[in-house]
């Protein structure tokens, strides 16, 4: 039986956050409390195709596209920033049921005016290879595996890596997990100080607000990891929990301790907690861009676990796409530019990254 459930109401938000809820997987960006902190710039929708107790489960923002050559209302669809996926709920043999999925999504994309759809793939999807529109490599990302253990992890390390840990052991740094938000402010206060020492876009200055709101509706599935001098918190990461996998979200740190290498501790104290609650993967992430230094410093964590990072691309409306971007330049756009997709939205400030 194929549904699509909406956030926005409340039967069908209890009937998404019970399916999440029974998942032995419970993947946080697929909860519906984390796709709705982007309800501000889209509907936050869930595709659901049943049968016994297989269930495929489609989860995404729906967008309305703002053009003036049509009284049609038009939208696309995208998974938010980090991970999405066509995930697999249950036992068993899926081709079948993903197939049937597709083809009732397809239908109802179609005749609900979507023009196209963005998906940022599970770094282990399994729906991937199925997929019936064009997946396309976006970046590398660094996995760790924590079924290893640490001892193994820690052989594996970069050799720097180990000299930067007992660099800041030497130095008295030590961890502090908070699991509840309650030093928000001092999590934001070093997220935004990194984010202008890099110059980083406006996007990324994710609001008071967000954070608030992620704190408040998604406890149990985050934690912050605080590196602490004495009595002051020198860097932070924000980790994404799900049943299987930790995922590093967003971080921040005070460069002017940069020398006793409080990084590197955060990242080998995060692996050990991994493994002590019994997760499989810490997901590090990539770069900013194709194997720049960001990516380069994770890699010393897992040299040799290097995943590809997909996306999927489908077009429902090639010609309603045409017409979109048919007066945008595109010869004086670069190579990397012309690959945004969806190539009309290149350069919106809408809050969905």
């Amino acid at each position: 039986m194929f549904k699509i459930l909406r956030a926005n109401n409340h039967n069908d938000y209890l009937e998404w956050r019970s399916i999440w809820k029974c998942w032995k997987g419970k993947e946080i960006f697929a909860h519906p409390d984390y796709l709705s902190l982007y309800n501000r710039w889209s509907e936050v929708m869930c595709a659901i195709y049943s049968k016994g107790e297989q269930i495929v489960m489609f989860p995404f923002c729906l967008r309305e596209i703002i053009q003036n050559f049509s009284s049609t209302n038009y939208f696309d669809i995208i998974t938010p920033y980090g991970y999405g996926d066509i995930y697999f709920i249950g036992n068993g043999e899926f081709n079948d049921l993903l197939q049937e999925f597709q083809y009732d999504f397809y239908q109802w994309a179609f005749d609900s005016n979507v023009v196209c759809e963005f998906i940022r793939f599970d770094i282990l999807s399994k729906s991937r290879g199925e997929y019936n529109g064009e997946v396309v490599f976006n970046n590398d990302n660094v996995v760790c595996d924590l079924t290893k253990g640490k001892s193994v992890i820690w052989k594996e390390f970069k050799p720097k890596v180990r000299r930067n840990v007992r660099k800041a052991f030497s130095n008295n740094l030590r961890v502090e997990v908070d699991y509840n938000g309650d030093r928000l402010e001092t999590f934001i206060g070093l997220y935004y100080r990194t984010m202008n020492r890099l110059n980083a876009e406006t996007r990324y200055y994710f609001s008071k607000e967000y954070f608030r709101s992620l704190n408040d509706r998604l406890k149990g599935n985050y934690a912050y990891f605080f590196v602490m001098k004495g009595d002051v918190e020198i860097a932070v990461e924000l980790v994404f929990i799900s049943d299987e996998k930790i995922y590093y979200y967003l971080g921040g740190s005070n460069e002017e301790y940069f020398g006793i290498r409080p990084n590197d501790l955060l990242n080998y104290e995060i692996i050990k907690w991994g493994v002590d609650n019994n997760r499989k993967y810490y997901i590090l992430g990539g770069g900013f861009r194709y194997n720049d230094n960001l990516f380069k410093y994770k890699k010393d964590f897992a040299p040799e676990s290097i995943y590809s990072y997909k996306v999927g691309v489908k077009i429902y409306n090639q010609e309603v796409y045409n017409t979109l971007t048919k007066n945008m330049n595109t010869s004086k756009l670069s190579n990397k530019q012309n690959s945004f997709f969806p190539l009309y939205r290149k350069g919106n400030k809408d809050g969905l990254i």
